[in-house]
């Protein structure tokens, strides 16, 4: 079924890792302003190929004000594997942002991506491989929520400095 970002109505169960790749790039490819990503690691597993990272660099370039903005806990072993978000932000430092969560934040336990406050991919437990989530091409309230929770976060976050190009 093709997925209509502000158009196609109810949640999506996802089960697998491959389900939540395949939605987390619909959902990216259909935005017109605003990416937020939260996330432990940058999840190499959903985030990190070319397409996903295609889909970004096209978000930025059709619509220079775009702000992607990634709260990453822990970006050690996303910038082992060389991930593709991080080079990016490195090249569009203006438009791919990526903090680190304060102290009192870095507890939360889940996972999402919203996209233009009214599309989303949720999974609220990451304590695991498991990848049980819920998607929705159109929910303007709980997008709106997920992206208050962001917004609240990045507020007291900092630039991620592992993530950033060192210049020499």
């Amino acid at each position: 079924m093709d997925y209509m970002l502000g158009e196609t109505i109810g949640d999506i169960q996802i089960n697998t890792v491959e389900e939540y790749k395949t939605i987390s790039l619909s959902l990216a490819q259909q935005a017109r302003k605003s990416i937020d990503i939260f996330t432990q690691d940058l999840e190499s597993e959903i985030y990190n190929h070319s397409e996903f990272e295609q889909a970004i660099f096209t978000l930025t370039k059709r619509h220079p004000n775009t702000k992607i903005r990634i709260l990453v806990q822990d970006s050690t072993s996303a910038i082992q594997k060389g991930h593709c978000l991080i080079k990016l932000s490195q090249r569009l430092t203006s438009s791919v942002l990526i903090h680190k969560p304060s102290f009192e934040s870095r507890e939360e336990n889940c996972a999402f991506m919203s996209v233009d406050n009214i599309g989303l991919i949720h999974r609220t437990v990451t304590t695991s491989m498991v990848y049980k989530a819920t998607a929705n091409f159109y929910s303007p309230r709980p997008a709106a929520k997920l992206s208050d929770f962001f917004h609240n976060i990045w507020e007291h976050s900092s630039p991620d400095i592992q993530t950033k190009r060192v210049f020499l």
